[in-house]
């Protein structure tokens, strides 16, 4: 006896339509759910409003606009302005913009335009230009994982200087490192107009910092109110008149809650003679000292630029070279 089994006919339409159809409800669902998201971002946005405005400071997003649908989440507001008016600070500035992955909306990137007008008590009235002010941040609490801001073309206007300060390039950036904090920041063609330097006309400057804050995260956390208590250590500040010309700092250092600075640090002379020679139109009244520090003999450096090495130690805000007195530092607030 012979059992004849036979295969149903295969439906290829039948599975198309199935899966046209899987695909219209997951399209369905990820909308909804970007427009969940896009939902929270405009609570979340107006719950920090809020609790600005409960601490006194009012922000305005104008215009604010929740975009980006499919696989982003940007805000985007026409002006961004921020007002304290017990401090007497108002801050103006021109179109405002953030941007996320909807699958990482911790990693976000902004930008803002500019001018930028900040009125102050303390300040008076200062204006910012750029052509680019960028950042970036992968958000935590109480710091950020790690963030960054760059601007290019700066311009500062003070006290009724049109360009008290310009630079080039400038960018800053931090990063978490267990429960310290790193921060590092460069410069170039930093302009500073004589009026805001006392009548001393500096050459253009460039220069960069590699620094760690210890216990940054805690210090952080409890939103210190100065730079009283903080201590670390600088792997390299660097003030430069040219690549091959400058100054080099770095070692531990300490602010006592007093204020007083106290630090032991290694300070390079790169190009000794040159760095005199440009130094002593700017600064007269030391010319003996640069003369002096010019007739040392000094090292080779790793790229073979003359380097001299000058160990300088503060004590409670006073500092020497060697045993030789060179000032003192005030406390800092």
């Amino acid at each position: 006896m012979s059992n004849n089994k036979s295969k149903p006919p295969y439906n290829a339409g039948r599975r198309i339509r199935l899966l046209a159809l899987g695909i219209v409800v997951a399209g369905i669902g990820y909308s909804y759910g970007w427009y969940w998201l896009a939902g929270r971002v405009g609570s979340e946005a107006d719950r920090m409003v809020a609790e600005e405005q409960a601490r006194g400071t009012t922000v305005d997003c104008a215009d604010r606009e929740v975009r980006g649908y499919p696989f982003r989440l940007e805000v985007f507001c026409t002006s961004f302005d921020v007002a304290r008016p017990a401090d007497g600070l108002t801050v103006k500035a021109g179109g405002f913009r953030t941007a996320a992955q909807v699958y990482e909306p911790r990693n976000i990137i902004a930008e803002l335009d500019s001018p930028v007008t900040v009125t102050s008590d303390i300040a008076g009235a200062m204006k910012f230009d750029w052509t680019l002010a960028q950042a970036s941040a992968v958000l935590d609490d109480p710091v950020p994982q790690h963030a960054s801001a760059v601007v290019d073309d700066l311009t500062v206007a003070v006290a009724g200087i049109e360009r008290a300060l310009a630079a080039a390039h400038a960018e800053t950036h931090l990063r978490r490192v267990d429960d310290n904090v790193d921060l590092a920041w460069r410069y170039e063609g930093l302009v500073i107009d004589a009026r805001l330097a006392g009548g001393r006309h500096l050459p253009a400057l460039s220069g960069d910092a590699n620094l760690t804050i210890t216990n940054g995260v805690a210090l952080a956390a409890e939103g210190v109110p100065s730079l009283r208590g903080v201590s670390g250590e600088i792997h390299r500040m660097a003030l430069l008149l040219t690549p091959e010309r400058g100054l080099l700092v770095s070692g531990p250092f300490e602010i006592g809650m007093d204020g007083r600075v106290n630090a032991t640090l290694d300070v390079f002379l790169v190009d000794p003679a040159g760095f005199a020679q440009e130094m002593k139109p700017v600064f007269p009244e030391y010319s003996t000292q640069f003369d002096a520090f010019a007739a040392m003999p000094p090292k080779a450096g790793p790229d073979g630029t003359p380097e001299l090495k000058l160990p300088v130690r503060i004590t409670d805000g006073k500092a020497v070279i060697g045993f030789l007195p060179v000032g003192t530092i005030p406390p800092i607030d």
